[in-house]
């Protein structure tokens, strides 16, 4: 999915002014004329790093009439690329060479800059070295004049603070997003890009952005749910917002569901051997436990162990159900003991604010 998808959003100019501008801006930035940024086309690039799904090689003019190019390369990867650098070095060189072979750069003309830039999302914190003169042995003085030597940058996404963050800047909702850990993230980005993709000019980069932010709720819902199709980024954040306040409902009824069917399980099955009778008994005793644990979650110790006393008062896994639903639904610590204990004389109550 991120190869497809950051090949998408990287052949926006927009998303990769905004890279250089935020994220890998030098003194040397001061020199570069953003309006003159392009993609290379495909016959500039060499079959090695075209091949690559997702990477891409831009220019942009220095002041004067000198060409800066820009590589970006993308690591989808856990954990980041011990030899980077050396790669880095081979496409530079792969890329030097395709430029002399189509004319780009003529035969006594010097070869333009690089700025090769690596964006890494790995859950573990880049790294490997970043110049490749470090991943060479130590020659002495005399022959250190003979080594290579290129660095690179890297966007190290998943592990940027947030001061490292520019508002108002494209790339940065591509960081926020890999950084997301909830549909609630994904409202707040979506509301930053709303206010920063408003142009014209921006409605293909709108469009592309509320693909992944789609692709990417849906593996933070619940089972069975389903974020609905929409054009815009606007409707994405209201539909999200319309579902956040349901969904962990729905996981904790669904976890306390679960673990009353499990627990009833795993007692009839200890219960074989000591009568079946027994092995209900614990089996409900375990899930007492467990919905003393999420009460405790929810309202705090103090309502958890007035609740465990209702609880030893209601028999039967239908009715602990009943008490599971109650945690999830009430509101309040004091609603959740009234409910129970409605539940513990036989009553069955509802909630007076639903």
């Amino acid at each position: 999915m991120h190869d497809e998808i950051y090949k998408k959003l990287f052949a926006f100019p927009r998303l990769v002014q905004d890279l250089l501008r935020g994220f890998v801006a030098g003194p040397w930035s001061k020199a570069i004329d953003l309006k003159t940024l392009e993609k290379l086309p495909a016959e500039y690039v060499s079959d090695d790093l075209s091949t690559r799904r997702g990477d891409a090689v831009w220019r942009v003019r220095l002041r004067g009439e000198r060409w800066l190019y820009l590589l970006v390369l993308l690591e989808f990867q856990a954990r980041d690329e011990p030899r980077m650098a050396l790669r880095i070095l081979t496409y530079t060189s792969l890329l030097y060479e395709e430029l002399v072979r189509n004319g780009a750069v003529a035969a006594h003309e010097a070869l333009p800059p690089v700025l090769p830039v690596v964006l890494y999302n790995g859950e573990s914190a880049w790294r490997a070295a970043l110049e490749v003169g470090d991943l060479i042995a130590p020659a002495g003085p005399s022959l250190a004049p003979y080594q290579p030597a290129q660095r690179y940058c890297v966007v190290d996404e998943r592990h940027l603070e947030e001061d490292d963050l520019p508002s108002g800047n494209v790339m940065t909702a591509v960081v926020r997003l890999e950084q997301s850990r909830s549909p609630a993230d994904l409202e707040r980005v979506l509301e930053a890009l709303s206010l920063s993709l408003r142009g014209p000019d921006d409605s293909a980069l709108r469009r592309a952005f509320v693909d992944w932010v789609r692709l990417l709720a849906e593996r933070l819902v619940p089972a069975g749910s389903a974020v609905p199709r929409v054009a815009t980024l606007e409707e994405l954040r209201m539909s999200l917002e319309e579902r956040v306040a349901e969904w962990p409902k729905q996981w904790m009824r669904e976890g306390i569901e679960k673990g009353i069917q499990q627990g009833i399980q795993q007692g009839i099955e200890r219960g074989v051997g000591q009568g079946i009778e027994r092995g209900l008994e614990q089996g409900i005793e375990q899930q007492r436990a467990l919905l003393r644990r999420q009460a405790a979650l929810r309202f705090g110790e103090e309502t958890a162990v007035r609740l465990a006393k209702l609880l030893a008062h209601l028999a039967g896994a239908a009715r602990l159900a009943e008490a599971g639903e109650w945690i999830v639904r009430c509101e309040t610590g004091a609603d959740l003991l009234a409910r129970v204990a409605a539940l513990a004389a036989d009553s069955a109550p509802t909630c007076g604010d639903e």
